[in-house]
């Protein structure tokens, strides 16, 4: 449980915002490298609007997955349905904490089957089987440490950094903030 006090009081400090895609209860948000609308892939707006919690979450990432990984998903109370990860390549490692009861994965089919306590980390390739969260009460948290299917080859590597009290997300040398946005085709431009 320790390794997650920091994360637990960033969301606790400010909740997740609500993923308007997701038709569900609860709140879930991609880190890292994700899948954008209309143009090829780059990292998700989370990293450079929340940078102290994505290096957070790196790491943990970095001490605890043990594969590469592009993404990841924090979910915040989140009650997903039935579903295969369908934009995930090969394995994913998931593991949940918090103040919750119930709460089990439910594998559907394979090797897997089952209810599975996500406290104690899962690691499958979720794009291949059906999953689904199990009721619960309390404060359920659950990171998934992923690979997306089609990561651009050219993609500049992040860092998050501390600079006078404040953290900033950087896209190889480039600074990302409100000011200096990633690109969008849909963004407002600036005259």
């Amino acid at each position: 449980m320790d390794d997650f006090l920091e994360i637990i009081k960033e969301l606790e400090r400010k909740p997740l915002d609500i993923n308007k895609y997701r038709k569900t209860i609860g709140r879930s948000q991609v880190y890292g490298i994700t899948n954008r609308r209309c143009i090829k892939p780059d990292y998700s707006r989370n990293c450079w609007v929340r940078p102290y919690l994505y290096k957070l979450l790196l790491d943990y990432g970095n001490k605890n997955v043990p594969f590469p990984f592009t993404s990841i998903t924090v979910n915040q109370n989140y009650q997903a349905q039935p579903h295969k990860d369908k934009g995930n390549v090969g394995q994913s490692f998931l593991v949940g904490f918090g103040n919750y009861t119930g709460g089990e994965l439910k594998i559907h089919e394979g090797e897997l089957e089952g209810l599975h306590d996500i406290r104690t980390p899962v690691i499958t390739d979720f794009s291949k089987v059906i999953h689904s969260v199990e009721d619960f009460t309390g404060d359920r948290y659950s990171l998934v440490y992923y690979n997306i299917r089609n990561k651009p080859d050219d993609i500049l590597l992040p860092d998050v950094k501390e600079e006078d009290g404040k953290w900033y997300f950087y896209r190889g040398n480039e600074k990302i903030t409100k000011k200096n946005p990633l690109f969008h085709p849909l963004q407002k431009k600036k005259h």
